[in-house]
């Protein structure tokens, strides 16, 4: 269900390339959700994981204009997370998602969006 690659880089880097590699793409970094620290700061503490949220906005407008409920689906999000001193970048198939939801009429626009989220993800493996 998701793309996951492993990085070798720092997790502040990778936070970077992500954002820069979403900029080339037409993309933009709506907020970045330091899970860790929220959790931390709650007494829970888990290895570092962000969630980045991305945009594009001709794509947001298709699919809101196609049905008000699918902004549920919006932003697309990108997590970055450290297991056992590794660091994955992970994101869903924006395709899977929205045949799994029967959001049958935006197929096209979802193929247009996984292929932009996977050539992000794969910029930043570089």
């Amino acid at each position: 269900m998701n793309y996951t690659i492993q990085v070798k880089k720092s997790f502040e880097q990778a936070i970077k390339d992500i954002e820069s590699a979403c900029e080339k793409n037409s993309f933009r970094v709506q907020h970045i959700h330091y899970v860790s620290d929220i959790l931390r700061d709650k007494g829970f503490d888990i290895e570092r994981y962000a969630i980045i949220e991305v945009c594009n906005p001709k794509f947001a407008h298709i699919v809101l204009t196609k049905n008000a409920n699918y902004g549920s689906i919006l932003p697309c999000k990108i997590l970055l997370y450290e297991r056992k001193g590794n660091l994955y970048i992970s994101s869903p198939k924006p395709l899977e998602l929205v045949e799994k939801l029967g959001m049958n009429d935006i197929k096209d626009i979802a193929l247009q969006v996984d292929n932009v989220i996977k050539n992000i993800i794969l910029e930043v493996e570089e």
